[in-house]
């Protein structure tokens, strides 16, 4: 019964993911972050099942290591798409760069959407989306980073990977087209990221995290 339950989740986690891909590639849809967050759980919950519902805990300890991993992949896909494809996010590629929407000062771009809430000049989703949406953005790397890759434990290695990563991105966003190149947005990337990290770091959560790929020997 377990076993054809487990089976069952896996069939249904592999039927999100192909209608969440297909509704997210589609032209005809807009998918919102609610819905991002929607199929999110809808994809996540049943995958659990499927990796250990009715596992004994001694066989759980790869399963919990391959169960992340997958999380990590679509966490990938979803936050490659925000960045360079999602029309929900105006993306989309251009043929011509446009190197005005480059902005080098710190902290220009968060101050002129607080000032344009204050003046009533946009809404307050439209602040929260570009402001906290940046935020939370690459904060689950946070997690995932040290979970999955034992050499990403190190704060050091941790925060110059994601600041190079992160500063691709905003490159590859201003050549293709797909956004903007600001410092802001790496500042803000940056930040959430690191506050998931420090929080993962407190010793309780730390030896959840480390236990999703113990080192050698443990």
């Amino acid at each position: 019964m377990r076993t054809l339950i487990r089976r069952l989740a896996a069939v249904v986690a592999a039927a999100v993911f192909c209608l969440n891909l297909y509704v997210e590639l589609s032209p005809r849809y807009v998918v919102g972050p609610e819905w991002k967050l929607a199929f999110a759980a809808a994809f996540a919950l049943p995958l659990a099942l499927a990796f250990f519902c009715g596992v004994p805990r001694a066989a759980r300890q790869k399963r919990r290591h391959d169960f992340w991993l997958i999380l990590f992949w679509y966490y990938l896909w979803v936050l490659l798409n925000v960045l360079f494809f999602d029309n929900a996010f105006g993306r989309g590629f251009a043929p011509d760069p446009t190197f005005s929407a480059v902005n080098l000062e710190p902290l220009r771009t968060i101050r002129n959407y607080l000032l344009a809430y204050g003046y009533g000049n946009i809404s307050l989703r439209l602040t929260v989306l570009n402001l906290a949406g940046n935020v939370v953005a690459f904060a689950p790397m946070g997690f995932f980073l040290p979970a999955l890759f034992r050499w990403q434990r190190s704060v050091f290695f941790y925060t110059a990977s994601l600041a190079l990563a992160i500063s691709a991105v905003e490159i590859a966003q201003i050549y293709s087209g797909a956004g903007s190149c600001d410092v802001d947005d790496l500042i803000l990337n940056l930040a959430g990221a690191l506050v998931v990290y420090l929080i993962c770091r407190i010793p309780p959560i730390w030896r959840h995290v480390c236990s999703v790929t113990p080192k050698k020997g443990d």
